[in-house]
């Protein structure tokens, strides 16, 4: 499980750099500017996606922070992209020193709102992969939209590329 796990994170890195090089053809105006879907614009979406993922991996080591980063924070894509790389880091050295019994074990959180649950590791991981990779594809829409069309997020692509076959999905002009 830990395998799987862990490659639907990589995966999700895999992502969030390609949805950052493109968010990087945005003007500074685009970057803010007011869209749907997503929180309102695509640094605020992608802040809510990292905000999310930095919180989630904190109660995946028994904490509970009282809210997620601040847009101010990371005001570009130079301090998102920096920011995900320790998140990345941290996340990665946390799963070579995981095992399947860790990944089994129930974990207690409080949220923002002070409601405390409990659940296993492993569904909080997979919660965390589903919340960002559903935040993922409205970035991906909003950058369409706006004209910076980033490469392709498909998770097929992602595993063929890592066996070193090459592949594109089809459907596009």
């Amino acid at each position: 499980m830990k395998t799987q796990i862990n490659s639907l994170f990589e995966y999700g890195e895999w992502v969030t750099a390609r949805l950052l090089d493109a968010a990087e053809k945005l003007t500074a105006e685009q970057f803010t500017q007011k869209t749907l879907p997503g929180f309102g614009s695509a640094h605020l979406t992608l802040t809510h996606i990292l905000g999310a993922e930095e919180i989630w991996f904190a109660r995946w080591r028994g904490e509970s922070p009282k809210s997620l980063r601040a847009p101010a924070a990371v005001p570009d894509v130079n301090a998102l992209r920096h920011a995900w790389t320790a998140l990345s880091a941290e996340r990665r050295a946390y799963f070579a020193a995981t095992d399947d019994a860790a990944l089994d074990e129930t974990i207690r959180w409080t949220n923002t709102r002070g409601q405390s649950f409990a659940l296993p590791r492993w569904q909080v991981m997979l919660h965390c992969v589903n919340h960002s990779a559903h935040h993922r594809s409205e970035v991906a829409a909003i950058l369409t939209e706006l004209g910076p069309e980033p490469d392709s997020t498909d998770l097929l692509e992602f595993y063929l590329d890592r066996a070193g076959q090459a592949w594109k999905p089809t459907g596009k002009s």
